[in-house]
């Protein structure tokens, strides 16, 4: 797994080969683009990075992307989550890790600090010796406001 962090793209790179990966144009173009935030985004879905490609004047298609964004996935580049917008999104692993408490209800998205999610990793290690990658996640639930607009 490489190291999380959001060094420059060379760093990155180095980082990639020096584990033994492949470094092709186009997982270098996909790279630049979820390091270079060119919209100020946190979270990508394929198709915003699809989408980007193309505003750069590279064709690549969807799959193509999506097993780059796999590939960084399982590199420990990126982390993937659905935070119930209907599609996964991505972000760069270890820029502060964090997670997110989404509304079922407005949809409103909190993000919470990773380490909050402490008891539980220990937990899971303590009692069933299962060490978790809890890198992205959303948990699913009402807001305060809704929770008291809900019908009891």
């Amino acid at each position: 797994m490489i190291p999380p962090t959001r060094d420059s793209l060379g760093t990155l790179l180095a980082h990639l080969r020096e584990a033994g990966y492949r470094i092709t144009t186009p997982r270098r173009l996909v790279l630049e683009i979820l390091l270079d935030n060119p919209h100020g985004h946190c979270h990508y879905s394929l198709e915003m990075v699809a989408q980007e490609l193309a505003a750069r004047g590279i064709d690549l298609d969807v799959t193509t992307v999506y097993r780059i964004l796999q590939w960084l996935k399982d590199a420990g580049v990126i982390a993937q989550t659905d935070l119930g917008e209907g599609h996964d999104v991505y972000s760069l692993a270890g820029l502060a890790p964090h997670h997110h408490l989404v509304c079922l209800h407005c949809h409103a998205i909190v993000e919470v600090e990773d380490t909050l999610f402490d008891p539980l990793r220990a937990t899971l290690l303590e009692r069933f010796h299962f060490q978790p990658r809890i890198e992205h996640f959303a948990v699913f639930g009402l807001c305060e406001v809704c929770a008291k607009q809900a019908p009891d």
